[in-house]
């Protein structure tokens, strides 16, 4: 069999062999093979040269490189020592080429084949003997995708000498005028062997249009004029309008809907994408916005007073995105006395107590999370529910908060606690924060370090009716 028709047959089986690699694993997986053409230039009869180029995985998952063999060339030899293999994601490996100059012209190529399920097979071709410029423009096709009309978008375009002699650039220009570049060097530029130069190309639609045209270089390679074909469409912005629906809200107890049902393109185009982040909320809220992909998500509870804002970012069917627009919610205290904590080291289970006048600890005369979740407690006058406390938050796994609120206190003195429970992983100190509400407002305020397990650390005394916080 003659060796040209051996390699196809290689080749060929190589790639019926690729059929049994994974989907998994040639979905995600992509082969980049950087340069794709290695010009040796000239040299005296049985000299050598040796030139490199690179296997990369620039996919996601894992990329298996099966052979690199040489297709035609007999001038030519791979060095690929430790090149087979499997390729994590970024990882990359050189493989060497040999020329040994024969007086005349030569020309080869060597294949790699690969999982890449897009191109399980790249070339990569081999020249020698010859002494030319050669344009390579990569990439040959700029895709801007929609941009706003009145916004720009950059991409980078570049100029590479794959020839075996120095390349003079003489001009370039683009076709259509949204299209426009901007070069560090002025022209003409003159590229060596290898040496490549970045072009920053611009899109800026002046209208709502599709657009096509050419970025063209002239220059000495003897192929000629080379171009790289630029596309985009101008849609217009979409404009985001959010709210938070109720936009006051007493916090645990109630909930609100972040709404984007109003946002619109002012062009027509359909709202395909809403993008909802809460972007502040007050230290110490573990609160998280709803799972959703549709304009409003409903159901948000915060779990602390204070304020929380949530952003949205709409999309249009262009893929062209608003400006964000921010919602504020405002989380008031619940009832008279309001008592809120949260901690910095999460893995550490910080307990609230809150004893009665005249009560002590792990007794129904304190409100804990052995008998006051959700209520439970009878205190003040007997079948009244408005003096009764109500653990409405107890946190074990994170960092907080928690929260015990009363309506309409007994009077007497109060006494807020902190409980650092036994057997939890985290055992050095860590430091407790806590706030206490009256009348719906923030009365006092601190944050200590609790360390200890077991430890019961009393914070403040709370006098009733006469409102006043006494730290301890």
């Amino acid at each position: 069999m003659p060796v040209v028709a051996s390699l196809i047959f290689l080749v060929a089986c190589q790639d019926y062999k690729l059929q049994g690699v994974t989907d998994q694993e040639s979905a995600a997986a992509a082969i980049e093979v950087t340069p794709t053409s290695l010009a040796f230039g000239e040299l005296p009869v049985d000299q050598t040269a040796e030139k490199t180029f690179t296997i990369k995985n620039i996919g996601s998952e894992t990329l298996n490189v099966t052979s690199v063999e040489m297709y035609m060339g007999s001038a030519f030899t791979l060095t690929t020592e430790g090149v087979m293999g499997r390729y994590e994601p970024d990882e990359s490996r050189d493989v060497t080429v040999t020329w040994t100059s024969s007086g005349g012209e030569d020309s080869g190529q060597a294949v790699v084949v690969s999982s890449d399920g897009v191109s399980p097979q790249t070339f990569v071709d081999l020249l020698g003997g010859t002494s030319v410029p050669s344009l390579e423009i990569d990439p040959s096709t700029v895709d801007f995708g929609a941009v706003g009309v009145g916004h720009t978008k950059d991409e980078t375009v570049t100029l590479r000498n794959v020839g075996s002699a120095p390349l003079t650039i003489d001009s370039i220009t683009e076709t259509d005028a949204v299209f426009t570049h901007e070069l560090a060097d002025e022209l003409p530029i003159v590229l060596d062997a290898g040496q490549e130069e970045e072009v920053t190309v611009t899109f800026a639609p002046d209208a709502s249009d599709t657009f096509a045209g050419q970025m063209q270089v002239t220059s000495d390679d003897p192929e000629g004029m080379k171009y790289a074909t630029l596309t985009g469409e101008s849609g217009s912005q979409p404009i985001a309008v959010c709210e938070a629906d109720p936009d006051t809200i007493e916090a645990i107890h109630e909930d609100t809907t972040w709404k984007g049902s109003e946002s619109y393109d002012p062009q027509g185009y359909a709202i395909t994408g809403y993008r909802w982040t809460l972007v502040t909320k007050p230290a110490g809220s573990a609160a998280t916005m709803p799972a959703g992909s549709g304009a409003n998500r409903a159901g948000f509870t915060p779990d602390l007073v204070g304020t929380y804002e949530a952003e949205l970012v709409v999309t249009n069917e262009l893929g062209d995105r608003s400006e964000p627009c921010t919602a504020t919610l405002t989380a008031e205290p619940g009832g008279d006395l309001w008592i809120e904590i949260y901690w910095t080291h999460s893995g550490d289970d910080m307990d609230l107590h809150l004893l009665a006048p005249g009560g002590s600890l792990r007794t129904n005369t304190d409100c804990y999370y052995g008998n006051c979740v959700g209520a439970g407690l009878d205190w003040g006058t007997r079948g009244d529910t408005s003096d009764n406390p109500s653990l409405d938050i107890d946190d074990i796994p994170g960092t907080g908060p928690e929260n015990i609120n009363i309506s309409d206190p007994q009077n007497g003195t109060f006494t807020a606690y902190v409980n650092d429970y036994p057997g939890s992983s985290y055992t050095p100190g860590n430091d407790v924060t806590m706030n206490i509400y009256i009348g719906g407002a923030l009365a006092w305020t601190d944050t200590r370090t609790i360390t200890g397990e077991n430890s019961d650390e009393a914070f403040a005394e709370i006098s009733w009716p006469d409102k006043t916080v006494t730290p301890l």
